[in-house]
């Protein structure tokens, strides 16, 4: 006679139980799809044509796929480039799985009524092993006002009070490949189609001083305060046990044949203490007509 054996009720139970723990244990090593995202960061960066940015940020895990993030500070541009004085605030939020993440992020930068720009972005990326590629949309609505050279039939040369607007929407691409252990590549590129228009309000003078009604390329610095056409970003970083070092190199046209920008930048993320990390830089940017401007910026943060 043959006889099949049951299982009890109450070992199939445990038996459940246990492969359900396994499981749990399993997925609680796995790191979160958003770690990492709760620090908090300041920052700055100058150049030697009186170029400044100041930038914090705070950032909060929401769960473990999403986050959120808000920042403000101040930036300031050369007399040549304007002379504005806007305070910055940001915002962004993101959310990750395993394989995608998508981030949407918005900006906006402030003079009174002589300069104000808004920018809206979003990101979407897709990482798999040691590598990862993403499309980038942006837009950005900016105005701006100053005084320009005209042409005066009484007074002849003269200035005169004149307001700027400019909106467009910008593509890119994005991506960044782990090639060893210790060496990673990134890089990185945008194409916008601006539409400007500009008016005049007030009556031309003689004399005073002649600025740009929007600002201009000199460095990196304010790079985002800046209307360009097209740019890329190449990179490649190095990394030991507790500090990261990398150069980049940067291009960019600028919007309406008023120049292009190259530039040269030397960074290292050195972690000096348990969720410290200071990041030190140095760079070099040129433009059209043999200018040139050396900038350096540091940024600390501290991550829980």
């Amino acid at each position: 006679m043959i006889t099949h054996s049951r299982t009890p009720p109450a070992a199939a139970a445990i038996a459940l139980s246990a492969l359900a723990a396994v499981c749990l244990a399993t997925r609680a090593e796995e790191p979160a799809p958003n770690a990492g995202m709760r620090y908090v960061s300041a920052g700055a960066q100058a150049d030697s044509q009186h170029n400044q940015e100041a930038l914090a940020v705070v950032s909060l895990p929401v769960g473990r796929h999403a986050w959120v993030q808000a920042g403000g500070g101040k930036s300031r541009s050369d007399a040549s480039a304007g002379g504005y004085r806007p305070g910055i605030v940001t915002g962004a939020v993101g959310v990750a799985g395993r394989g995608l993440q998508l981030t949407l992020n918005a900006s906006h930068r402030a003079d009174a009524s002589r300069y104000r720009q808004t920018d809206w972005g979003s990101s979407l990326d897709w990482r798999h092993g040691g590598g990862n590629v993403g499309l980038d949309v942006s837009h950005r609505q900016q105005q701006a006002s100053g005084v320009v050279a005209v042409s005066d039939a009484i007074r002849g040369s003269a200035t005169a009070p004149t307001r700027a607007k400019v909106a467009g929407t910008g593509v890119g691409v994005h991506g960044g490949l782990q090639v060893s252990e210790h060496v990673s590549v990134y890089g990185s590129a945008m194409r916008s189609h601006f539409r400007s228009s500009t008016e005049q309000v007030g009556t031309p003078t003689s004399g005073g001083l002649q600025t740009r009604v929007l600002p201009g390329a000199a460095s990196l610095v304010n790079i985002d305060e800046v209307a360009l056409n097209r740019s890329a970003q190449v990179g490649a970083t190095y990394r030991w046990a507790k500090v990261a070092l990398s150069g980049e190199y940067t291009a960019g046209q600028v919007y309406d044949g008023e120049g292009a920008i190259h530039s040269v930048a030397l960074k290292a993320a050195i972690d000096v203490a348990p969720g410290w990390r200071v990041a030190p830089g140095v760079g070099r940017g040129s433009g059209d007509g043999g200018s040139h401007a050396n900038f350096a910026s540091l940024s600390a943060t501290y991550g829980w």
